[in-house]
């Protein structure tokens, strides 16, 4: 009988325990949603949006599959800008939300690089690939249009409208040097580029034809077609050279623009 009584009290004891535990993690999540700043509350919308992005790079990778065309999986989602640019969102979002004081957060740098990377998917397409070298945009059915919004229109507005909440929630926090902020922003931008440039000299016997009518494979048409479009070369190195150091100076000293102004949001603590 003492047995099964010490038993039943431990039984008890750990149920006691696991309720506990429970509770307290439903405290702690109630608790930050109820003093959360405005830019994370942005943060925590984002998570949901760019979750599509997941959904949208799924459907493509099946579609790629079923056509057996599987050598789009790497050459037309992973290493497409477009998708590596909207899954850094998602990346960045539910790492700050759950993470926030983090190294990696820490100077800032990584949320400016981020915001200058979609600005650039945003960009790129509508301006460049879309509007100067004429490639096609938003055509086909509804879900590919509805796709190509989602991912050069909405999430790249979207993540910019956050990015410029976050400085407003944290003036006189952007990186202390701006030279230093693009040497390690411009990393990833160079290796890209340098990826961009050289695979159409080394893949030229793709299954299919590009826009020139040729086999040489090129991630985004005719615009980065460095073996048979000279034009090319304008357009990436106007984008390399101008566009990703301007914007890096655009978000940076517009942070410090913001730091000047007297407009803040007001929090609610509970």
């Amino acid at each position: 009988m003492k047995g099964i009584k010490m038993e039943n009290s431990y039984s008890n004891t750990f149920e006691q325990s696991e309720e506990t535990i429970k509770q307290n993690f439903i405290d702690k999540v109630v608790y930050k949603f109820k003093n959360l700043k405005v830019h994370e509350w942005f943060c925590f919308v984002g998570i949901l949006m760019f979750l599509t992005t997941i959904a949208f790079t799924s459907h493509s990778f099946i579609e790629y599959v079923q056509s057996k065309s599987a050598w789009k999986v790497f050459f037309g989602i992973f290493d497409r800008f477009t998708y590596q640019s909207n899954w850094l969102l998602l990346i960045f979002c539910l790492a700050y939300f759950m993470f926030p004081k983090h190294q990696i957060f820490k100077g800032n740098k990584f949320i400016i690089s981020t915001m200058v990377y979609i600005f650039f998917t945003f960009i790129g397409y509508n301006v460049v690939l879309v509007g100067i070298s004429g490639d096609r945009g938003y055509v086909g059915n509804a879900l590919a249009v509805t796709k190509n919004a989602w991912l050069h229109i909405i999430c790249p507005l979207y993540f910019i409208l956050f990015g410029f909440i976050y400085m407003i929630d944290n003036k006189n926090q952007q990186p202390t040097s701006f030279w230093k902020l693009l040497l390690t922003g411009m990393i990833y931008p160079t290796i890209y580029a340098i990826y961009l440039v050289s695979i159409p000299f080394l893949f030229t016997n793709a299954p299919v034809t590009n826009s020139m009518g040729t086999n040489v494979y090129t991630i985004y048409g005719s615009a980065t077609l460095t073996n048979g479009n000279p034009k090319s070369w304008a357009y990436i190195g106007v984008m390399y050279f101008l566009f990703f150091p301007g914007s890096f100076a655009l978000f940076y000293y517009s942070w410090k623009l913001i730091n000047k102004t007297s407009f803040q949001f007001k929090t609610y603590k509970g």
